[in-house]
């Protein structure tokens, strides 16, 4: 006699997410950096050539909350609910087909907009405007950077923007530091 196992969406994924969550702070506690643990002695040569034990302690590095990070958080847990309802829509056995549809179609643009916001996003992080903001919308798009940019470097990000979306120059807004919305 076969077994068979269904697998419900939701509690696949919350496992998959925590069993991902635990190894990453596995490997977060175990990992050495440059061969020396927190708190191992390292032996290292003085200036006048002697030799003296350093106790090597862990640094924590964090970064300052901003208020483009803030905005990120929250937009992040905004779009964690809506993804939420429109599973819920979509799989639920007592909602009508045609609702089903539309809820299924809802989620695939949602996390497509989510993932290519967030590809521009890391693109611009790369390039060094580390709090940068993507808003994409069906027609447009806007970014904000919290610096203040030169007409070539708006260019520029316009120009990646662009390629990536297919949306229309004139239909790409660029907020810096400096601009009044």
């Amino acid at each position: 006699m076969a077994k068979f196992y269904v697998f419900r969406g939701r509690k696949v994924l919350w496992n998959l997410l925590i069993i991902v969550m635990v190894i990453v702070a596995l490997v977060y506690i175990f990992r050495v950096e440059d061969g020396v643990d927190s708190g191992q002695e390292v032996l290292s040569e003085g200036e006048s050539g002697t030799s003296q034990v350093v106790l090597v302690e862990p640094v924590t590095v964090r970064s300052v909350p901003t208020k483009y990070s803030e905005y990120k958080l929250e937009r992040e847990r905004m779009r964690s609910r809506q993804v939420e309802l429109l599973q819920n829509l979509a799989y639920d056995g007592s909602t009508d087909r045609e609702r089903k549809e539309q809820a299924q179609i809802d989620l695939q643009t949602l996390i497509e907009r989510i993932s290519r916001e967030t590809e521009i996003e890391n693109l611009l992080k790369a390039q060094g405007y580390l709090d940068a903001l993507v808003l994409l919308d069906q027609e447009a798009i806007t970014v904000v950077v919290p610096v203040t940019l030169v007409r070539e470097e708006a260019a520029r990000i316009g120009e990646l923007v662009h390629r990536l979306t297919g949306i229309r120059l004139e239909r790409i807004t660029i907020v810096d530091e400096t601009s009044r919305v």
